[in-house]
């Protein structure tokens, strides 16, 4: 049934997007009344985030920020399906620290393009594949069927290459094989995912669970991890931020792999703490 709903729901956007985005007052105030574990996914983040500053009428304008937000990044999906590449490119408002970008680039070893779930992720990709001939995207399939397929349609239309996490531990051979090629592996580092190991990171007014396996591969294969951001912007373009990248060293002992992680998550810390409510995670999100 959800199965349904989303493709209904991509179909239309597709079809008649005006149309699609006069629900969304309808829609977010419907996902806040009616399910419970959004209200108390967000409630939870939005204290460890401001801590207690806010009250219970601000947290409840918090939590439905989210949900637009959310919202729009599901319209972008929808909208993506039948929208060209030169179509995808106008909605990029700006590439900011494309310098840092090209300065990691320049020794040709590859790169792991670290991000968040912000934004419009596959905005960013768009972005990427103006600037790299290959890029790999690491995910984990979705469990319903119906946003799977049109996921890894749009993947095929943006002309990128998938790297599902699901096709067992030879995938990080492929990625790291693929890295030492001079090629781009784009990864989510603000959550794990099942299957994957973690490390808990200090994190704003609480822990994080992040990743470890972004510098793990960095690591093997001696890529750089650059840090990359998709941010929406007013007009409801995405601004794109490059940060310094994180250079890590083999052989990987411990003292480098917690320092690679602190600065991962001082990274992700920066972009949350300036856009909270574009961070897109409708579960509890913190360790402790």
């Amino acid at each position: 049934m959800i199965a349904f709903w989303l493709r209904l729901f991509f179909r239309l956007t597709a079809i008649a997007p005006r149309w699609v985005r006069t629900l969304k007052p309808v829609f977010v105030r419907l996902a806040w009344w009616f399910a419970p574990s959004i209200r108390r996914g967000t409630d939870a983040n939005a204290r460890r985030i401001f801590d207690d500053a806010l009250d219970s009428r601000q947290r409840r304008h918090f939590s439905l920020a989210v949900i637009g937000y959310f919202y729009d990044f599901v319209f972008d999906v929808g909208r993506s399906l039948r929208a060209t590449r030169e179509e995808l490119s106008a909605r990029i408002a700006s590439v900011e620290g494309h310098d840092k970008y090209v300065a990691a680039r320049s020794a040709r070893s590859g790169a792991i393009l670290l991000t968040a779930h912000m934004g419009s992720f596959e905005l960013g990709i768009v972005a990427l594949r103006q600037m790299n001939e290959r890029v790999h995207v690491v995910f984990r399939r979705d469990r319903i069927d119906g946003f799977e397929r049109l996921r890894s349609a749009m993947h095929q239309r943006l002309g990128v290459v998938e790297a599902a996490l699901d096709d067992t531990w030879t995938v990080w051979l492929r990625l790291r094989d693929a890295l030492r090629a001079d090629e781009v592996v784009a990864i989510q580092g603000d959550r794990v995912m099942p299957g994957q190991n973690g490390v808990e990171m200090p994190f704003l007014r609480g822990h994080l669970l992040l990743p470890s396996g972004p510098v793990k591969l960095a690591s093997a294969s001696g890529a750089p991890i650059i840090p990359v951001f998709t941010v929406r912007a007013p007009d409801g373009r995405v601004r794109i931020f490059v940060e310094d990248a994180i250079n890590v060293p083999h052989p990987l002992d411990e003292r480098a792999m917690d320092e690679a992680m602190r600065k991962i998550a001082h990274v992700l810390e920066k972009y949350v703490r300036a856009y909270p409510e574009q961070w897109l995670v409708l579960a509890p999100a913190f360790a402790q």
